[in-house]
């Protein structure tokens, strides 16, 4: 589910690829819209080709190309025609390959650069097609159509580097692509969402808004929105943003999980388990609805409940370290001290991050005689403490007035 917290992995919204591009000849734009002295210099055989491929006559263009180049090797103009020729055919290697000969000649031509970019990120290479893009774009800043291209080209850079653990790397590419796209709705909300998971809450805020004011109604910016305001600690209005999310779509299970969180966070426990409960009717099979409302019974001093719950969360997800704790902490409360000792020691192995297990487990061991490990697991637990209370003097500084924020699990 898209609002998981540290005991699962999930990306909370995954960033999607420009797919229907239609690789078009810029070259031969820009030969047309050449000053006439120019076209007068142009070779009669490139002009030729360049009609033929306007009226999609390709593999006399092809032929005509290949036969000039056998005599004039070294014309750049050549290779981009016959690489446009190629792609045009569904030959994209050897497209590719004209391209890079053009550029070997001549390394600043810009329509090569677009047309290379164009043609690797409809290849799915979007790494590759992005520095050719960046480069194309500072020749030509107007181009809208390659202004489009630089921008889906990033959002495809940005989630490959996110899928290989590369967060900072990410967010360098769709810094740089927000810097040629500003008002860029797609480089916006990706560049958010990252934001939002590197904790640079207010960043997340900012473009978020900037996002929002381009498209106003745009619903999954309006469900990023309601995640970073509750990330802000502003829970009236991560409320609001997450109730107009579910007005328009009310069957959205991880949405109702959502609005369950932000119910808690303001101390309204039974609204909150009424939202957990109509996300598990949507998602039976989620573990996370389960565990929230076992934390709710541990809270409330049911645990039995509790344990009930997080069992049916492990059930679902048997390395749930947040369930897991929650079991153990329920038998520490009832004194039941070798099942919590058994319970938060899977608890700290599945999620290592989680300071309240490694706190109930160094009670546990101690409970259990075991002196030396408890003195271990609860200096843990007391560094973990620590960072968790600068970060939130830290974001104290940064947002005044606002609630801390609960423990990460």
């Amino acid at each position: 589910m898209a609002w998981e917290r540290k005991t699962t992995q999930a990306f909370f919204f995954r960033m999607t690829r420009f797919s229907s591009l239609v690789l078009r000849c810029s070259a031969i734009a820009m030969l047309a819209s050449a000053p006439s002295a120019l076209l007068s210099q142009t070779p009669l055989s490139l002009e030729r080709a360049r009609g033929l491929i306007a009226r999609g006559q390709l593999a006399d263009a092809t032929h005509t190309l290949e036969s000039f180049l056998q005599q004039y090797p070294g014309n750049a103009d050549a290779w981009l025609l016959l690489g446009v020729a190629r792609a045009r055919q569904s030959e994209s290697a050897r497209a590719e390959e004209c391209f890079r000969k053009a550029l070997t000649i001549e390394p600043h031509l810009v329509p090569a650069k677009m047309n290379l970019g164009h043609l690797l990120l409809d290849e799915s290479r979007p790494s590759e097609a992005l520095p050719y893009l960046a480069e194309a774009m500072r020749s030509d800043r107007g181009n809208t159509e390659l202004r489009d291209m630089l921008v889906h080209a990033a959002e495809g850079t940005a989630l490959e580097q996110r899928t290989r653990g590369d967060r900072d790397g990410a967010m360098m590419t769709l810094l740089s692509a927000k810097a040629e796209a500003p008002h860029s709705f797609p480089i916006l909300l990706d560049l958010s969402i990252l934001e939002d998971e590197l904790r640079l809450f207010r960043d997340a805020d900012h473009d978020l808004h900037e996002a929002r004011l381009i498209r106003p109604e745009d619903l999954k910016a309006l469900y990023a929105e309601a995640r970073v305001k509750m990330d802000l600690q502003n829970i009236p209005a991560a409320e609001q943003d997450m109730r107009a999310y579910l007005k328009a779509r009310p069957d959205d299970a991880t949405a109702h999980y959502g609005l369950g969180r932000i119910l808690q966070m303001a101390q309204r426990p039974a609204e909150a388990k009424a939202e957990f409960e109509r996300s598990i009717e949507l998602s039976p099979n989620q573990s996370e609805s389960y565990y929230e409302m076992g934390q709710i019974a541990l809270n409330n001093g049911e645990y039995d409940e509790a344990k009930r719950q997080a069992r049916n969360a492990l059930d679902r997800n048997p390395k749930h370290g947040g369930a897991l704790a929650v079991v153990g902490i329920a038998n520490f409360r009832l004194k039941q001290y070798e099942e919590a000792v058994q319970s938060l020691q899977a608890a700290v192995t599945a999620a290592p991050e989680y300071q309240p297990a490694h706190y109930y487990y160094g009670l546990a061991l101690a409970k259990t005689g075991q002196k030396e490990a408890s003195e271990r697991e609860l200096k843990v637990a007391t560094q973990m403490a620590d960072e968790q209370n600068r970060r939130e003097a830290q974001r104290s500084q940064l947002a005044p007035g606002v609630l801390s924020d609960p423990p990460q699990r």
